[in-house]
């Protein structure tokens, strides 16, 4: 039996799914009423005494800062407050105190997992730092960590309402955990964008890869800019744009297994467009693709990276597999668009696929100084063993069992998170049953 729902192989029954899963959350006057009951009683911050302190000092170090040097970003900081005041407040009224215990604990576990291997000396946090969880605004996919620039003691992650209901779609979690360990340890985002960028450029030049050069005209649009790219500019260009989502996906990937790819086609799809963007540095003209890779090759990113894992995930890779073809648009090319009429350039999907392929062996292989002379795998991995626990986690939250995170000594929060989209796939029809049973004992 696999472990994938082939239910969901068909474009009616996924379009079916995504409105099932978009449902709206309400919160109706009597948990308004909690709220301020709860208030009242003043709750102890007492857990996180420390971490209060570290990010007072870092606001009153900061609005004088931007007060002087950056006034018009300062209300940017005041967006930061608020997330961070929600962050803290809404554990403590009742409101969503349960779904954000649960997702403390996961982003705790993949964090600790990951910066555990880093030198301490690389750390840009403190070595005991782990981040927030709030409930926030936005839609199905609109999971971030905010803001990821500032030197923030920590990180704050912003987990939709919408999704309070779907925790299996709370493996986006793991990918913004992904954003703040990326920013967290000093000269990463450097050696991954580097690492990429050569290794793009080699592929092309050694007839790996067979990528078409790119004129861009703006023209036609009033703007004086022209750009022609190489096969191997264009290319090497994209991936070291799209390093910090690539790398977030394969943290996620790394700490919960093929249910990171599975929780991301549900909320990404499978497009083969995607924008091209302009934007002003040093008061120039430039140009780059969204930061976010195009859905049908991310797909394709993440199942060569499960094969790269391990060769025993192959039979859920080919599951996954198999859903991406039978719900990805059929596109020769993979295409960017400047505005929804204007095609600014057009690669191959095939030689993007190829280039998604030779990306998962960097991003997880790759060897790097910042790491403490290590790459991904060797810091965190996923097993067979893993997939293990994960399966009879699943089997326990379908059954409503509250000791589903004792099945195993190893089994920990991102096994526990892993095993709700596979208890999801199984029998979709006990989603409240899992939501239930995950958030309350996890």
């Amino acid at each position: 039996m696999g472990h994938l729902s082939t239910n969901f192989n068909n474009k009616e029954a996924w379009q079916t799914l995504q409105a099932t899963l978009h449902r709206r959350i309400e919160v109706d006057s009597s948990e308004i009423n909690r709220v301020i009951e709860f208030a009242r009683r003043t709750p102890g911050l007492s857990q996180y005494e420390d971490g209060l302190q570290k990010l007072a000092v870092f606001f009153e170090v900061a609005t004088q800062q931007y007060k002087q040097n950056n006034p018009d970003e300062l209300s940017g900081l005041v967006e930061f407050w608020e997330r961070y005041r929600a962050a803290v407040i809404q554990r403590y009224t009742a409101v969503t105190p349960i779904e954000l215990r649960a997702a403390d604990k996961v982003v705790e576990d993949i964090f600790r997992r990951f910066l555990n291997g880093v030198p301490e000396p690389n750390m840009a946090y403190s070595i005991d730092a782990v981040p927030l969880v709030y409930g926030g605004e936005g839609g199905l996919g609109a999971y971030f960590t905010h803001p990821p620039g500032w030197n923030r003691p920590f990180a704050i992650i912003n987990l939709p309402h919408t999704a309070f209901d779907n925790v299996w779609q709370w493996l986006a979690l793991p990918h913004e955990a992904g954003h703040d360990t990326y920013v967290a340890v000093n000269g990463l985002q450097k050696e991954i964008e580097t690492a990429l960028e050569e290794r793009m450029t080699a592929a092309v030049q050694n007839a790996e890869l067979e990528i078409p050069d790119v004129e861009i005209d703006l023209t036609r649009f009033g703007i004086n800019y022209q750009r022609s790219y190489s096969g191997a500019e264009f290319i090497s260009t994209i991936w070291k744009r799209w390093a910090n989502e690539a790398q977030a996906d394969m943290l996620g990937l790394l700490s919960c297994g093929a249910a990171a790819i599975i929780a991301l086609q549900q909320i990404i799809g499978f497009s083969a467009k995607h924008s091209w963007e302009l934007f002003s540095k040093d008061g120039k003209i430039c140009d780059a693709p969204e930061e976010h890779p195009t859905s049908y090759v991310r797909n394709a990113l993440n199942i060569a990276a499960l094969r790269t894992i391990s060769t025993a995930h192959n039979q859920l890779a080919d599951e996954i597999q198999t859903r991406f073809e039978a719900l990805r648009d059929s596109a020769p090319d993979i295409e960017w668009y400047l505005t929804e009429q204007y095609v600014i350039a057009r690669c191959p999907a095939i030689e993007m696929v190829k280039s998604a392929e030779i990306a998962a062996q960097v991003l997880l292989t790759h060897t790097m100084q910042s790491l403490g002379n290590k790459c991904y795998m060797d810091l965190i991995n996923f097993s067979h063993a893993d997939q293990s626990i994960v399966d009879e986690i699943s089997n326990r939250l379908l059954a409503g069992d509250p000791t589903f995170c004792q099945v195993d000594k190893n089994a920990s929060a991102r096994h526990c998170l892993a095993a709700t989209m596979f208890a999801f796939e199984k029998d979709n029809s006990k989603m409240d049953l899992i939501n239930r049973t995950f958030k309350q004992f996890v």
